[in-house]
């Protein structure tokens, strides 16, 4: 009976890991959902109460703000297909990963593109450094659901500091041009 209910949830558990991976596939191609792998390594869950190869993945869902753990394992050794075994969704700002080098890359091109900032970038030569994650009480732009970014403007030296921007990768938008650490935590 008890490996009965194992197998019941196993299949539930991957029933709604294909479901997600599905969806999540064709929204790419229609544009209107955003979800990306910010880290993933090889990993040996126990399935069957043996150690199987697997992998572990972790995304950021943007269009519902929220990161998703995932623990796949190919119970049929090489070649074999993997199965979604573990799947747990992180509340918003609680357990996020740290953002990933493409996350990173992609909140400073939307700093270059600004045109107000791009014209403090130019007058002083500015250098793009950062990607440290900003997470603020609900109702402030970088509350629950985002995933904001900071990009710090620095002198080309790197020695001075010129300001902080923080961009919303959820909404790809800028949220605070001008964001000075003594105001971390108040929200503006």
């Amino acid at each position: 009976m008890q490996n009965r209910g194992r197998r019941v949830a196993l299949a539930a558990l991957l029933a709604l890991g294909w479901a997600g991976a599905a969806a999540a596939a064709t929204a790419d191609k229609a544009g209107d959902h955003r979800i990306r792998l910010v880290r993933s390594w090889s990993e040996n869950p126990i399935v069957d109460g043996r150690a199987v190869p697997g992998r572990v993945e972790i995304w950021f869902d943007y269009t519902a703000g929220v990161a998703i753990h995932k623990v796949s394992a190919n119970a049929k050794g090489p070649g074999g297909v993997d199965q979604v075994i573990g799947s747990k969704t992180y509340l918003p700002g609680v357990g996020q990963p740290r953002p990933a080098p493409e996350e990173i890359a992609e909140a400073m091109e939307i700093v270059r593109a600004d045109k107000e900032v791009a014209r403090v970038i130019a007058a002083t030569n500015a250098v793009l450094d950062g990607g440290f994650q900003v997470f603020e009480p609900a109702g402030q732009p970088c509350g629950p659901g985002s995933r904001c970014l900071k990009i710090q403007l620095l002198t080309q030296d790197r020695v001075g500091f010129i300001r902080n921007v923080i961009v919303d990768l959820t909404r790809q938008a800028i949220v605070y041009r001008t964001y000075l650490p003594a105001e971390e935590g108040k929200g503006k």
